[in-house]
């Protein structure tokens, strides 16, 4: 009993070091629009293999509920995800844990925001919105956006249209920013939520844009979504992963840069910087109120 006992252990501890020395190290995102972002990371990936000396292997899920699906099933050790899908993923999460995140400069101007948009004229602010949004349509842009789908939903909790399904006439989705600007410029819809530099976008390039429209909100910044780590990893794993990441605005400008190319909302991100779950607290209170998280999250999960 004894001599098989040892046997196991010996067989235990081969298997751990051959999955530390030889096994492939699993680096995942999710595809937004046509981009799957692989070749985003790859510049990462090649800095993981030659720091830990194994293999990285790269997938990029279909849309960030299938990324999500990925790491409760533990497929991925290292994951970059948006705020959303991270959000939703704490509900609850067990498999990783967030260690970095980038960060815009202190002077960054309308980086990462949402902006809540109109072309009836007769909506000409928040208050007027709330008392009168069973007479409207709403656009959100895909189910999967934070800054076109979570944040324009906390801010209506915020001003009491807790359940915009039943509050507003009809709610949709236009597919991603783009679309959503141009449903909303069509007609299709009343108002419309999508992120700022769509919306700045556009106004480059047509301007009277700012007089057939009404906008009626821009949020705070949003933090960009964080840098998950597989708890399963081992102690020495996990650090050398997070301090490589924490230390790439010195050591590796370009795969820095690759991954800010890769994310719209991080182009005037600085660098990657340390966090725990507590800093997407802030998510609780919008427009100075507090907000239904929890009850918005379980949403996205039905």
């Amino acid at each position: 009993m004894q001599l098989t006992k040892f046997i196991l252990l010996v067989l235990i501890g081969v298997f751990q070091i051959e999955y530390a020395n030889g096994q492939p190290l699993r680096l995942a995102t999710y595809t937004y629009a046509t981009n799957n972002r692989i070749d985003n990371l790859k510049p990462l990936s090649n800095q993981l293999e030659k720091t830990l000396q194994r293999p990285v292997q790269t997938r990029s899920y279909p849309d960030v509920a299938s990324f999500i699906e990925g790491i409760k099933s533990n497929e991925v050790d290292i994951a970059l995800i948006n705020t959303l899908g991270y959000l939703l993923l704490s509900l609850d999460n067990e498999t990783m844990q967030p260690v970095a995140t980038l960060k815009v400069e202190k002077d960054a101007v309308d980086n990462y925001k949402t902006v809540l948009l109109t072309n009836n004229k007769e909506i000409i602010d928040l208050k007027t919105l709330s008392v009168q949004p069973n007479d409207l349509t709403m656009m959100f842009v895909s189910e999967g956006s934070t800054s076109g789908n979570l944040v324009p939903r906390l801010l209506f909790s915020s001003i009491g249209i807790k359940s915009p399904e039943t509050q507003f006439k009809a709610i949709q989705y236009g597919g991603n920013h783009t679309s959503t600007f141009e449903k909303l410029m069509a007609g299709d819809t009343d108002v419309c939520a999508m992120g700022s530099n769509e919306y700045f976008k556009q106004i480059r390039s047509d301007s009277t844009i700012l007089n057939s429209t009404n906008l009626l909100w821009m949020s705070e910044e949003i933090p960009l979504g964080p840098v998950l780590i597989n708890n399963d990893l081992s102690k020495t794993d996990k650090k050398k992963i997070t301090q490589l990441i924490l230390n790439l605005e010195e050591n590796n400008t370009d795969a820095l840069e690759s991954i800010k190319a890769g994310w719209s909302e991080a182009k005037q991100a600085e660098k990657f910087y340390p966090i725990t779950d507590a800093y997407y607290d802030n998510f609780r209170m919008v427009n100075g109120n507090q907000t239904d998280l929890s009850d918005i999250l379980d949403l996205f999960t039905e």
